[in-house]
């Protein structure tokens, strides 16, 4: 992998060839008066935490951040946002979650007051991670705007970045390096336009509901969703999208389920995630706890957690 300095000037490289095209703003920038907690202060470098209170108000960033932004918020509220022509309204809970890439147009407006933390990951180590882990060539990383109601693995890294940044120790910057590598195979597997290192890739062939199906299963497959939830998001009844998914992907729907989250463990686990509990791994994908993940884990891939970590 390259060295820090490296990606830090392919960064400023970037932005300064970039400059005279775009106003992505700094995030970090706007409304300091909003930030209770923040790590800029600590010298990270490729990834940065903030925990913001701000009362009712609105922010337009026609151009955009520079910086790939991750939301999650901490309690209630109601948030809309309008994105391209179109506008959603949406009723925030703790553990909510929205993705904004760099450069994404986007405005949002609040009536009530609202706190959430942000995670802020540089463009170019996304790029760099899906170069030399993912095998994806830089003009593949897109990724999308997205908001769910619950992403355990965000909340866990988020949760591990507030530590980390109550503590400000000499630690805390290579362990913030850690979480950064976490995140970006997070996003990349989960937030792609087209979703990288798929466990089982449907052809051509694949009716339109089961596409549907496996799309729900991807964006939701670290939350606790059940063959129901499935059959809805294909309109179909469950027992009918079992048999049509069964005979085009040549699994059930919930073993599909099972590899989804089995390979979000394996890539937490080898991007780093040795810095968390396999128990909190395995809740952070879906699993319902630690002997449950491993139990699927060797069926899956022949060999237990631990056994890939050592």
């Amino acid at each position: 992998m390259q060295t820090r300095s490296a990606v830090l000037s392919l960064a400023h490289s970037n932005l300064s060839r970039s400059a005279g095209r775009r106003a992505a703003v700094d995030f970090s920038s706007l409304r300091p008066e909003s930030v209770q907690l923040s790590s800029r202060q600590l010298g990270w470098e490729l990834l940065n935490f903030e925990r913001r209170e701000v009362g009712p108000s609105s922010r337009d960033l026609p151009d955009g951040a520079t910086e790939h932004l991750v939301f999650v918020s901490l309690g209630g509220g109601t948030l809309v946002c309008d994105s391209k022509g179109t506008t959603v309204r949406h009723s925030l809970s703790p553990g909510y979650v929205a993705v904004v890439p760099s450069g994404s147009p986007v405005r949002w407006s609040w009536d009530s007051r609202i706190s959430f933390s942000l995670l802020a990951l540089r463009p170019e180590f996304l790029r760099q991670v899906a170069e030399e882990n993912l095998g994806l060539a830089a003009d593949e990383v897109r990724l999308v705007r997205a908001e769910r109601e619950q992403d355990p693995a965000i909340s866990t890294i988020a949760a591990a970045l507030a530590r980390e940044t109550l503590r400000g120790d000499a630690g805390s910057r290579v362990y913030a390096e850690s979480l950064a590598t976490i995140l970006a195979v997070h996003l990349l597997r989960n937030y792609l336009e087209t979703s990288a290192d798929p466990v089982v890739a449907p052809n051509a062939s694949v009716p339109r509901a089961v596409a549907r199906a496996v799309a729900f299963i991807r964006n939701n497959h670290t939350t606790d969703i059940s063959l129901a939830d499935i059959a809805g998001s294909a309109h179909m009844s469950p027992f009918h999208l079992a048999r049509t998914f069964k005979r085009a992907m040549g699994i059930s729907p919930y073993q599909y389920l099972i590899q989804m989250r089995v390979g979000s463990a394996r890539s937490l686990i080898m991007a780093g995630g040795g810095e968390y509990s396999l128990a909190e791994i395995a809740t952070s994908v879906g699993f319902a706890d630690q002997s449950h993940l491993t139990r699927q884990f060797k069926k899956v891939l022949g060999i237990t957690p631990r056994q890939l970590i050592h």
